[in-house]
């Protein structure tokens, strides 16, 4: 039980040695397929305002930044030892005037209302805390009809994670689909890609209404 719990929470915030140099690689290579579809799928404009909630190792900082080119990217990340690792990652790349990273709880986001044009998530809400407060909070720093891209594995697919680390949230792309509308969004395309492998790959994509005020 140890080593799961020790897993779950390295996954979850990486830390240290272990989660710098083994647990951030991996997630690079794990989710590599998942953060490009989920980009192509949100489609920034190279001008747009993008918030990256839960960027773990940092390769979606780095393909957002072939994207939006006259922007800004902006990342929050729960765990402090990633957010130093992707600031050192971000000034090898020299891109510190497209990227910026900063700690934060996506359930508090330290954003002003209506703030960001585009918000992409991969592979991270299965560790928030709250996932109606956290959509609610990405509503919030959303600006009217800016959209929302949220990369995550089926509940079918993570079911045995589900089984033995605490604190895991699974759900099924069209539960995902009510959640968010539950929050205010509307939903624009759900995506579900290799269904019959492990893992899948599952990408919902929402907007926020324009005329819907940021707090609920």
């Amino acid at each position: 039980m140890y080593f799961t719990d020790l897993l779950r929470r390295q996954f979850g915030s990486p830390s240290g040695a272990f989660g710098s140099n083994f647990i951030a690689p991996l997630m690079n290579v794990a989710n590599w397929r998942h953060i490009r579809a989920s980009i192509r799928l949100l489609a920034p404009d190279p001008g747009d305002t993008v918030l990256d909630v839960g960027f773990g190792g940092g390769t979606s900082l780095l393909a957002l930044s072939r994207r939006v080119i006259s922007g800004k990217i902006i990342g929050v990340d729960y765990s402090r030892d990633m957010v130093r690792d992707s600031a050192a990652l971000i000034r090898r790349h020299g891109i510190e005037s497209q990227v910026s990273v900063q700690w934060g709880d996506v359930a508090h986001l330290p954003l002003p209302d209506s703030s960001v044009d585009k918000i992409l998530s991969c592979n991270s809400l299965h560790y928030w805390a709250d996932i109606r407060l956290s959509l609610i909070e990405l509503r919030r720093v959303l600006k009217p009809a800016g959209k929302l891209a949220l990369g995550f594995r089926s509940a079918t697919c993570l079911r045995p994670f589900e089984l033995v680390w605490r604190g895991f949230f699974v759900c099924e792309p069209q539960e995902m689909a009510a959640l968010l509308r539950q929050a205010g969004f509307d939903i624009v395309h759900v995506e579900h890609r290799d269904w019959w492998r492990v893992p899948d790959m599952v990408v919902v994509v929402a907007s926020k209404p324009i005329g819907q005020p940021s707090q609920p």
